[in-house]
């Protein structure tokens, strides 16, 4: 058996069928494979920016807790103030009027925002413990200086102790 021209003429040009189809099919997984990567490149990007701004939050939310912990432990240290009625009777200057309060020099320990959230009470405490700036804030028994006690307090020392507190009596105003 011989084998016809035309049958050979045949099987060559169904095996360069198969072939075009095969590169068109590899070009086209070229393409694919070249649109997959752009997608994980920007997907990359994407990652990275959320990243940084998910630590830029997470920076901000840890500061946020520790100024809230710091607020917390103020309230506290008031409140244990008021409940031991550990009550400072302030010596005003001559005139007795208290002087009024500049915020610009943030003698306060306020910002304007926080200035304008306090209760009145809280603005009046404020303006009396500023009002006796270098002079003595008296307890009953004892004198401290104003520094002095602020310190104290912003450390977390409470003034005195309970027994102190219970023993003290609490003068009415004249």
């Amino acid at each position: 058996g011989s084998i016809s021209l035309w049958t050979v003429v045949g099987a060559v040009q169904a095996l360069e069928r198969s072939v075009a189809a095969h590169a068109s099919r590899l070009l086209s997984l070229e393409h694919r494979a070249g649109n997959a990567e752009k997608k994980h490149l920007e997907y990359e990007k994407g990652m990275g920016e959320l990243r940084n701004q998910l630590e830029s939050k997470w920076a901000v939310l840890g500061t946020l807790i520790q100024e809230y912990g710091q607020l917390q432990r103020r309230l506290e240290n008031v409140e244990n103030l008021l409940k031991n009625r550990n009550f400072w009777v302030l010596r005003l200057p001559p005139g007795g009027g208290a002087p009024t309060l500049v915020l610009e020099n943030d003698s306060t320990g306020f910002s304007a925002q926080e200035w304008e959230n306090l209760e009145e009470w809280q603005r009046e405490l404020c303006r009396k413990v500023l009002a006796g700036k270098s002079q003595a804030l008296v307890l009953p028994d004892d004198a401290v200086s104003e520094p002095a006690l602020l310190s104290r307090l912003q450390g977390g020392e409470v003034p005195c102790s309970e027994d102190e507190a219970a023993s003290t009596e609490i003068p009415e105003d004249p």
